[in-house]
């Protein structure tokens, strides 16, 4: 057990209930504006980018967020490096939130108002970098406020309201820019500023204090999250588990519009509705990740993406949408639990090197596969079932590789035994 663990400071901070409790809702109250928002602005965004007045098709497409993907897999490691060894009145994570925040609020303020292909390109550039920096640091925010033992459990009540703000962003943001093109922008930025600036102000960090002892050099991080070598192939099959809700949430609103042929309002209305069913979900799953075997938790979560699978293939109107996007919140519903063994084998002090090092994997695989569906899919004639065979079979590969490593770990039990 480290020193920051034994800490008379750090124990009576996840003992008091009723600072947790504070420090959880000012914690939605932030991810809400967030979620309200980008729930809807990233569709838009990625709708405007492929439409004719942009014309930007799905290999550029897919090269752009792959790009970003791999520049975050380096990224991640400083900002949470960086953040791990922040010391400043507002705590570790909470100085970046001011920092990223304007940057990316101007940038959603001024999408809507750029016209040509390169400025529209820069302006996603400039906001992809800044939120870089914000889920590196303030994504971890949830496992520095709440003891391990509850974290799934909480995490869920967030969910819950996080599905509300999805239901409402889709239900009437989408039909807001039918009307109106700027206005959804305009509004994201007027509630992310409220949002991110109270709730910035409001949230209480854990006295938790590691100054650097030496400079930031790329393996730094991997050198804590890595010690352990068979972490590597967990967290692989972390990332690649994965793949089936890459591919989803990259080409399902592009699939939507120039599949389907439906509108904005109209895809929309179909999305919307499988929020509420995330919302009945999240406690339920939370408590099932909390105390139920990881492994079996896996087994029962790729089941699901291969259903999900089969939807996708068969969805040929906004009914089978609907469907799709039910079928997806179900799924989702136990994505949290790979994810969660890697985070709770991670110490207190160490959780930015930890889950930073899962996030160069994630990223660095999902930048590969977004780029490679992007091309495979506009090679193919626009073919957006090639993308969703690529990612189920991704999964399965993610799936037995989480299975490799509880051979090895107990392999290696085995072996220190007497």
């Amino acid at each position: 057990m480290s020193t920051t663990e034994q800490s008379p400071a750090l124990e009576a901070f996840y003992a008091d209930r009723p600072l947790m409790w504070r420090n959880l809702v000012w914690l939605i109250v932030l991810n809400m504006g967030w979620a309200l928002c980008f729930t809807v602005l990233n569709p838009l965004m990625t709708l405007r980018m492929n439409s004719p007045e942009i014309g930007l098709g799905e290999g550029m497409i897919g090269t752009i967020y792959s790009i970003n993907s791999y520049l975050v897999s380096f990224l991640v490691m400083y900002f949470s490096w960086k953040s791990d060894h922040t010391i400043s009145r507002w705590g570790r994570r909470i100085p970046y939130l001011w920092i990223s925040g304007p940057a990316i609020i101007l940038m959603l303020v001024l999408f809507p108002f750029a016209h040509a292909k390169w400025l529209v390109v820069a302006i996603v550039a400039v906001q992809l970098f800044f939120t870089d920096m914000k889920n590196s640091t303030i994504s971890l925010l949830p496992i520095d406020l709440v003891p391990k033992e509850v974290l799934a459990r909480t995490m869920s009540i967030q969910n819950m309201v996080l599905g509300l703000m999805g239901f409402l962003g889709l239900r009437y943001g989408m039909k807001l820019s039918d009307w109106s093109e700027k206005a959804p922008y305009l509004l994201g930025g007027a509630v992310l500023v409220f949002t991110t600036f109270s709730s910035g102000f409001c949230i209480k960090e854990p006295p938790i204090r590691k100054p650097a002892t030496e400079s930031f050099k790329p393996w730094s991080a991997l050198k804590v999250g890595w010690q352990d070598r068979r972490m590597i192939v967990l967290m692989l099959g972390v990332a690649m588990i994965s793949s089936a809700f890459v591919m989803y949430n990259q080409w399902i609103w592009l699939y939507a519009k120039n599949e389907l042929g439906l509108t904005r309002t109209s895809m929309g209305a179909a999305l919307a509705w499988s929020s509420l069913l995330g919302i009945a979900l999240a406690y339920p799953a939370g408590h099932l990740v909390d105390h139920f075997n990881p492994y079996k938790l896996v087994l029962a979560l790729h089941a699901l993406q291969w259903v999900l699978f089969g939807s996708l293939l068969l969805a040929h109107s906004a009914v089978g949408l609907i469907a799709v996007s039910f079928l997806f919140v179900v799924s989702t519903a136990l994505a949290v639990a790979p994810a969660m063994m890697v985070f709770k084998s991670a110490a207190p002090q160490d959780v930015g090197s930890v889950t930073s090092s899962l996030a160069l994997i994630n990223n660095a695989y999902a930048a590969t596969l977004i780029f490679v569906s992007g091309q495979l899919i506009e090679r193919l004639g626009h073919n957006y079932t090639a993308g969703y065979v690529l990612g189920i079979i991704m999964s399965a590969v993610g799936c037995a590789l989480i299975f490799v490593y509880r051979h090895l770990a107990r392999s290696t039990e085995e072996a220190m035994k007497p």
